[in-house]
């Protein structure tokens, strides 16, 4: 396992959280400052694993929540 699996857990559901799809202003960065974890290497991380960026990933999901109200 890796060690960033579990704050990959913790940003899946911070992205579940209505703060972040009603604050456009919390960004990838202060995300990953509440998860406890450098925001460049999990930037790195996402990438790898993804294929997205945070703040791409971020963007995404805000759009597609904004869709479904």
């Amino acid at each position: 396992m890796n060690k960033y699996d579990y704050t990959l857990q913790g940003f899946a559901r911070l992205l579940e959280s209505d703060c972040v799809r009603e604050d456009a202003a919390l960004s990838f960065r202060n995300l990953c400052r509440q998860l406890g974890v450098s925001h460049l290497r999990f930037d790195r991380f996402l990438s790898a694993e993804l294929g997205f960026r945070g703040e791409e990933i971020l963007s995404i999901y805000r759009q597609s929540a904004h869709k479904k109200s």
